[in-house]
């Protein structure tokens, strides 16, 4: 596996799938990371944990693009060949 756009693309794309299928209630509730206004603290006291909820929660508007982008892929893999 060559060090190609490509591939940091496909990096990207398997990050971005990892981010989506964490449940909300089930996973994120239990380690404080579902909502800022449940941190238990004040938001300025813990401020990557804070980046850290903004960024979970704005992957979840990708969901459609995400799709889109996997289709592309697993074709784009099908018909060139993934390597």
């Amino acid at each position: 596996m060559g060090f190609s756009l490509w591939n940091i693309f496909k990096a990207g794309l398997l990050f971005t799938n990892s981010i989506l299928i964490l449940h909300r209630k089930r996973f994120l509730a239990r380690h404080g990371l579902d909502d800022v206004n449940n941190m238990g603290c004040d938001p300025s006291e813990r401020p990557f944990q804070v980046q850290a909820i903004g960024l979970l929660q704005a992957v979840q508007y990708l969901k459609l693009p995400v799709i889109a982008a996997n289709a592309l892929t697993i074709v784009f893999e099908l018909l060139l060949g993934g390597g």
